[in-house]
């Protein structure tokens, strides 16, 4: 079922997904680029503006590129972070920390393929980094050695010696085993799915929704055009991730 615009969404139609969020015990929220865009954050592969569109990423954004040349995958995340200081988290990003509290005593996990860590200065409490973040260093060779990403950086890690790097999930690299199984184990236990400003298009991230569907979650879609997971969705909303859940959080309010 698709729902218009949040300006013109009739309460029954935002009944219909506030019902089974009331009811809920444990509810998961995956966010992409698309909830981070709206901070003024280009997505990576947007036409004109986009993260790659004067760069190759496997020169920049790849374990090969890194150990080609460290230095000049070291330069482009410098530049990466130095896009993002000055945007802060939005509405939606705030909406959804608010969940926490709207919804309790029900488990709110968020889910993000951002970088960026958007959803912690927002407020939200249970978030799984799929792809990593900006915001931390870590030893190359997984010692054990992370700290945040501070103006001085150490090449090499004090624990080991191996080199340090962005803690991201780079081209040709796995996604942390550890955080991909919470994560699956979030969507087969929810009772309410969100797929909130993604394609769909990047896996495994992407098969995290139809885990969810099979399990017999309720997925609610975001996204102002169709993607490769509205086929699996019960309910998709057209429209922006702000919009969509400011009016949301607006309907749980007055049904407290």
């Amino acid at each position: 079922m698709l729902l218009d615009q949040p300006a013109n969404v009739s309460l029954e139609d935002l009944e219909k997904i506030v019902r089974p969020l009331r009811a809920a015990e444990r509810v998961a929220i995956m966010s992409g680029a698309g909830l981070s865009a709206e901070s003024g954050i280009p997505t990576f592969r947007d036409t004109g503006n986009g993260l790659w569109a004067d760069v190759d990423p496997m020169a920049v954004a790849s374990i090969d590129g890194f150990y080609r040349d460290p230095a000049k995958v070291w330069a482009w995340h410098n530049d990466l972070r130095s896009r993002l200081a000055g945007a802060t988290p939005n509405a939606g990003h705030r909406c959804i920390a608010e969940l926490e509290a709207l919804l309790a005593p029900a488990e709110v996990l968020v889910i993000t393929q951002n970088i960026d860590g958007f959803h912690q200065e927002a407020g939200s409490h249970s978030v799984l980094e799929l792809h990593g973040t900006v915001k931390r260093i870590r030893c190359h060779r997984q010692c054990g050695f992370a700290a945040p990403w501070e103006d001085v950086i150490p090449e090499r890690c004090p624990s080991c010696g191996a080199l340090v790097r962005p803690d991201i999930v780079w081209f040709g690299e796995a996604l942390d085993s550890e955080t991909l199984e919470r994560a699956a184990d979030a969507a087969l236990a929810a009772d309410v799915f969100f797929v909130i400003g993604t394609s769909g298009v990047v896996q495994p991230a992407a098969g995290l929704a139809v885990l969810a569907k099979d399990a017999g979650a309720l997925v609610v879609e975001v996204n102002p055009g169709e993607t490769n997971l509205t086929e699996f969705a019960d309910y998709s909303a057209r429209t922006s991730a702000s919009e969509f859940l400011v009016a949301l959080c607006r309907a749980l309010r007055s049904a407290c």
